[in-house]
């Protein structure tokens, strides 16, 4: 049974995603961390908290390789599914086999965090377990930044939940709802004109000066902060009046678009990149809030951000429309995609449904099915297209993720289709790019709100093959299909685009030789050797009526197997098992 969870703000993750921990973890954080800042004068950051059976699967495949044995044969392996796994040299994680029990596995429960920086690790070091929060696990395994929770050692769980937000209102610090050195501050010079004694921590005398006490039961909050930006009206329910239009740019900026909080055109000269006719090209950010984009190193040309609450959208412009942006791989001597012609967009949110969900971000696909989202959405691009005659059209395929992921995904343009191209693309489109985003939005009717032709818009299949016999599910049909299907296990990093099969130009695991940048991935050796991800894929073929051997090596009948998938599921019938092609054997339904 999962513990019941409270939700932390976004902005204490690192990558301000939003953690969860069991009510009294939750509430004991709230308050060593704002002891801990007043001490070190820190800021604090969370890179977990609770993690999911199928997350602490994933972490330990990540760090752990399958020796095959039923016992161990050195003191830092793990027994999993009755076999030693070999740690590999990353993080130490527990065997899921411990999965909620609590021995080894508090992240599991609620009950841990993994926290930066060293000044806060520090403290908590030395001072947490007043606060029930114990290293003890942490050090054992060489961990500066795991701490786990008891409940019966925090001599302040009577205080209950802090409010960072309201502390912050009283004292007339900004409010974000996560204590700083700045709010620290405050609270010091706060407590000084009240006659209580000056150290920045909000502690039961203060509280109940605060007016504060009694409110420690409160839930913590998940705020949606405004940021930079001028708001930007969007259409409410039915009976209130249409958004209006947005205006043009001006001298290369939009009158309604921030271009003073994150804007980098000096620090990036104008390149000299020429082009054919106009693309507009939409990519999602894979976050809650404002990337930093590298100091500008990957940023495109504007951010939008939504607030569903309000029922508005802030944008922020990072370069001219004149000039390129930088949000896309742009290989050397290859396709110019980060071309003067092209306007790119990030959209503040996730194409992911499963990692949407685990952190709280905003899921585009469904946000855009929103009347007010997508109309707010087509105001920016009519505004885009009107200022750089770009087509309010669009004549691919939007696939939905993850069958949009990879080099090699159906939709992607090759070069020659990119250089011909006019019109709203997305990062899922870009050729020399592996991203998915921003997933299947509705793409059509965002057009015709910004007053385009959708009847221009090929309508996604249902998968993101190309090809409209595509039977795989999308959205949350998807992610339930894809319970039970195993992670791809092959490497997906940049310049790491690992797959069985494939041509010279990716990395091949056949099965029949080692392969350095999959190490553990074949067992055996000789004729015996074998891929043991391919052995899986090729036992859920046999499950859907093939015949193939499960001998994890990739030949002819795994070949023409892996292409008539592939054409069953509307994917590029290149033989090469990637992502969408595995997937594809747990999603894609049996026709009997």
């Amino acid at each position: 049974m999962s513990p019941t969870l409270k939700p932390l703000p976004a902005n204490w993750g690192s990558r301000n995603q939003v953690e969860k921990l069991t009510p009294a973890t939750a509430a004991s954080l709230s308050r060593v961390m704002m002891r801990a800042v007043a001490e070190t004068g820190s800021v604090f950051n969370l890179n977990d908290g609770y993690r999911s059976y199928e997350e602490q699967v994933s972490l330990f495949k990540a760090n752990y390789r399958n020796r095959g044995t039923k016992s161990k044969q050195h003191r830092d392996d793990r027994m999993f599914g009755g076999t030693a796994w070999r740690w590999l040299g990353g993080v130490k994680v527990a065997s899921p086999d411990l999965y909620g029990t609590g021995t080894g596995a508090k992240h599991t429960k609620g009950e841990a965090i993994d926290v930066i920086p060293a000044l806060i690790q520090g403290y908590l070091q030395r001072e947490g377990l007043a606060s029930g929060w114990s290293w003890d696990e942490g050090k054992r395994n060489g961990e500066p930044w795991h701490f786990t929770y008891h409940e019966a050692l925090d001599q302040y769980r009577s205080e209950g939940w802090l409010d960072h937000a309201a502390v912050q209102r009283v004292v007339g610090a900004e409010v974000d709802g996560k204590i700083g050195p700045a709010t620290a501050a405050k609270i010091r010079a706060w407590q000084k004109a009240h006659g209580l004694t000056a150290d920045g921590k909000v502690g039961a005398k203060t509280k109940a000066a605060m007016g504060l006490a009694g409110k420690g039961d409160a839930a913590p909050a998940v705020p949606v902060t405004a940021g930079g930006g001028t708001s930007v009206p969007a259409r409410a329910p039915a009976a209130q009046p249409e958004p209006t239009a947005l205006a043009a740019a001006v001298g290369g900026i939009f009158p309604w678009a921030d271009a003073t909080t994150q804007f980098w055109d000096e620090k990036y000269p104008t390149q000299t990149y020429v082009g054919g006719e106009p693309i507009g090209l939409l990519h999602s950010t894979e976050t809650s809030t404002w990337p930093g984009y590298g100091a500008g190193s990957s940023a495109p040309h504007l951010t939008v951000r939504f607030a569903p609450k309000a029922r508005t959208i802030a944008a922020r412009q990072h370069f001219s429309t004149t000039r390129p942006s930088r949000a896309l791989v742009n290989k050397a001597g290859g396709v110019q995609t980060n071309n003067a012609r092209v306007f790119q967009i990030e959209l503040i949110g996730s194409c992911d449904l499963t990692f949407a969900t685990k952190h709280g971000f905003l899921y585009l696909p469904d946000l855009l099915e929103e009347a007010w989202a997508r109309d707010a959405l087509a105001a920016v691009l009519a505004a885009v297209s009107e200022s750089l005659g770009i087509p309010l059209t669009s004549s691919v395929v939007w696939a939905n993720y993850p069958g949009s992921y990879g080099e090699k995904a159906a939709q992607r343009l090759t070069g020659a289709q990119w250089e011909a191209y006019s019109g709203w693309l997305g990062h899922q489109h870009a050729p020399e790019n592996d991203h998915g985003d921003p997933g299947d939005i509705p793409i059509a009717e965002i057009l015709a709100s910004a007053g385009g032709d959708p009847t221009a818009v090929i309508a996604p299949s249902s998968g993101g093959g190309g090809s409209s016999s595509s039977k795989l599910p999308s959205g949350k049909d998807a992610l339930m299909a894809l319970i039970d299907a195993p992670d791809f296990p092959l490497l997906r990093t940049p310049g790491n685009l690992c797959y069985y099969g494939g041509d010279a130009k990716q990395t091949a695991v056949s099965g029949k030789m080692p392969n350095s940048l999959v190490p553990g991935e074949i067992t055996g050796s000789g004729k015996t050797s074998g891929a043991e991800g391919l052995k899986a894929w090729q036992r859920r073929m046999n499950e859907r009526g093939y015949s193939l051997t499960v001998d994890g090596r990739y030949g002819e009948a795994t070949e023409k197997t892996a292409k008539n998938l592939q054409r069953l599921a509307g994917l590029a019938q290149d033989g090469a098992i990637g992502p969408d092609t595995w997937y594809a054997a747990w999603l894609l339904p049996v026709v009997s």
